[in-house]
């Protein structure tokens, strides 16, 4: 009998044993079908953060000029948001002043195959100046706050000539070249009227790279391109009069016509890609003034306005446009 009820009692676990399994193995089933589920039908808009001036490397200058946009870092933000494929719309936050005319376009054009492949919205939040407004041509719709600083169409360099300084200082420096030009934009001497005629075109070249893009994007939207083409900063207000852009808004009108523009609900939830923090190490460790930037002292910029740190320290102001990115 002792037997009988032992055999009983095992039956019963074992049976409750399968019971449990059973019970547990479909709930877990249903709840991973029920997740697929979930994911796959998820739409997702993505904010991709793109702030600071535009270069190509930070240095230790970046621990007192505030945050660097590389093409690095914005290559990187696009693989994140175009193997989401979650995302199915992109806006482009953008805080910049602009920066090397090289790098902007490099961004440009990373930016120009992103629209290929998503819906994008620009938006500028403070700065889309220069550089900053180049790299927000491509997008399908470029939106600005009121009270942004954007347009900028242009280019700009600067020379810094130390040549009276040294003299008063009794510091006397002599050049051996290869050729005249050698060491055009020197600050160790003036330049020549044929010196600033090669500047003036070099200048003139970047900015007329920069109006194609802005006629090939805007095309019939601009009212006056010869008041755009004067370089002039706007607002926000006024860049709408002016037609640089779309609409004026606040960045949930961003995201809410980016959901339009891609089909989707406007209330889709968002998912924030921003540039990793570099370390203070890698700041430290990361370049600096070169010394080809010291001898030619000088690169085409496209940036308006000088950010507020930079007016508060010429010096520091100086060493920036020096740098060599």
């Amino acid at each position: 009998m002792v037997r009988s009820m032992v055999r009983s009692f095992k039956w019963w676990v074992w049976l409750l044993i399968g019971l449990i399994l059973g019970v547990g193995l479909s709930s877990g089933i249903y709840y991973l079908l029920q997740a697929s589920t979930t994911v796959k039908g998820l739409e997702y808009i993505g904010l991709i953060e793109l702030s600071g001036t535009i270069a190509y490397s930070e240095s230790p200058l970046t621990l007192f000029s505030g945050d660097v946009l590389t093409p690095r870092d914005v290559e990187q933000l696009i693989l994140q948001a175009t193997r989401d494929p979650t995302i199915k719309a992109i806006v482009l936050v953008i805080n910049s002043p602009g920066g090397s005319a090289a790098a902007s376009e490099e961004i440009y054009s990373m930016l120009k195959k992103l629209s290929e492949e998503k819906v994008s919205v620009a938006y500028i939040t403070e700065y889309g100046a220069s550089g900053g407004y180049y790299i927000a041509l491509p997008s399908r719709e470029i939106i600005a706050s009121p009270h942004a600083l954007t347009g900028s169409v242009g280019a700009i360099s600067l020379v810094i000539n130390y040549k009276e300084l040294m003299d008063k200082l009794g510091i006397k420096t002599e050049t051996f070249k290869s050729g005249r030009l050698k060491d055009i934009g020197s600050s160790w001497r003036d330049l020549t009227d044929e010196e600033r005629n090669i500047m003036l075109s070099i200048i003139g070249s970047v900015a007329d790279v920069f109006k194609e893009r802005v006629r090939e994007h805007r095309r019939d939207k601009i009212r006056n391109y010869d008041e755009v083409f004067t370089a002039r900063p706007y607002t926000g207000i006024q860049a709408l009069e002016a037609g640089i852009i779309d609409h004026i808004g606040s960045i949930d009108d961003a995201v809410k016509r980016a959901c339009q523009l891609a089909g989707i609900p406007e209330d889709s939830p968002r998912k924030w890609i921003r540039p990793r923090t570099p370390t203070l190490l890698e700041l430290l460790l990361g370049g600096g003034v070169s010394e080809q930037s010291m001898k030619l002292n000088y690169e085409v910029l496209l940036m308006w306005p000088l950010p507020s740190y930079f007016e508060e320290n010429m010096v520091l102001s100086q060493y920036f446009l020096l740098e060599q990115r």
